[in-house]
């Protein structure tokens, strides 16, 4: 009796010892599973940021857009992926700096920048949906995506802030040079002529239309000749500087064309473009002469905003760098 009773404590002995054992490692797989899951949702969580810095971080999705908009087509190019996060740099610092400044958007520089970032969105989900699987549409809201690229605005106030326009130094004497070289090349294209154009294929018309002038209006002219106007209530005139520009080669023609006087008819033009005869007839509607002073301000004005905008662009720089950006190589990687 004695001797099954030991048999019995030995036999309850392996059973508890096997239950150890079967409850250690249960235990252990359990462990492992809730390890490795932990670990996965961490690799994916972690692969949802791209960068970290001072103030926060920055999600894959706003380097995943970059990339889309600006580098799409360069996606595996080193030097394109190091551009679009050094732009994606600029863009954060620069709203970061805004947010201190209380210059953000406006509600309605916001819907304006939205409605862009709309249309963009729908434009890459169309060229997807011709040339891949992938759809872009879903990986960015329409308010993230208008605030990495509508910063014009927000740029232009903090440059009013840093970069002043009285703080710029100017040259008088070589910006007095470049004002005179300014307009010598390009004050003509500060005239205001504004022109009613005749414009047909065939000889025979032109000089059917040009028998007209003076037995009825203008644009009755234009409607009996150019169907395409037939039913509009007014028909739009034609800038004299785009009139000249399409006589470029033609110089003397050209030249004859800006020099209309207001209510004056131009003879017949002949032009051949590209192997096909046009032949036009211009009316000059209203005519205003450059003014050379406006001119010569505009190009001040240019000129010292440049300069601004170069200083800017510095700060900004300086502002990404000491922002401390920290690369998440697995949120890089993951785009």
């Amino acid at each position: 009796m004695s001797k099954r009773k030991q048999q019995n404590i030995e036999l309850e002995r392996q059973v508890k010892k096997r239950n150890m054992v079967f409850r250690v490692v249960s235990l252990a797989v359990v462990v492992a599973i809730l390890a490795a899951s932990a670990f996965g949702f961490w690799t994916v969580q972690d692969s949802r940021w791209v960068m970290r810095y001072d103030g926060g971080r920055v999600a894959t999705s706003d380097f995943r857009a970059i990339m889309d908009i600006q580098f799409g087509e360069f996606r595996d190019n080193p030097m394109a992926r190091e551009a679009a996060i050094g732009s994606l740099q600029h863009i954060v610092a620069l709203h970061d700096r805004a947010a201190q400044h209380n210059v953000g958007f406006t509600a309605e520089e916001r819907a304006i920048a939205e409605e862009w970032a709309d249309s963009q969105i729908r434009s890459q989900f169309a060229f997807w949906t011709e040339h891949g699987p992938q759809d872009p549409i879903r990986y960015i809201e329409n308010s993230r995506l208008a605030e990495l690229f509508a910063t014009e605005p927000i740029a232009e106030r903090l440059m009013d802030i840093y970069v002043p326009a009285h703080s710029v130094a100017v040259d008088e004497d070589e910006l007095a040079t470049m004002v005179e070289e300014y307009l010598e090349a390009e004050l003509e294209n500060y005239l205001e002529l504004e022109l009613q154009m005749l414009m047909v294929f065939d000889r025979e018309q032109i000089d059917e239309a040009y028998a007209l002038i003076g037995t009825m209006d203008f644009d009755d002219i234009i409607r009996q000749f150019m169907p395409e106007f037939a039913d509009e209530e007014e028909i739009p005139p034609v800038p004299g500087v785009l009139a000249g520009a399409w006589f470029e080669g033609q110089p003397e023609d050209r030249e004859y064309i800006l020099g209309l006087a207001a209510g004056e008819y131009s003879r017949i033009l002949e032009l051949n473009e590209d192997g096909m005869e046009l032949f036009f007839i211009f009316y000059a509607e209203s005519r205003a002469e450059p003014d050379a002073d406006a001119a010569a301000e505009g190009f001040r004005e240019r000129h010292i905003n440049e300069q601004r905008f170069t200083t800017f662009e510095a700060l900004v720089a300086d502002w990404a760098e000491e922002a401390n950006f920290t690369i998440n190589r697995r949120g890089y990687n993951a785009v």
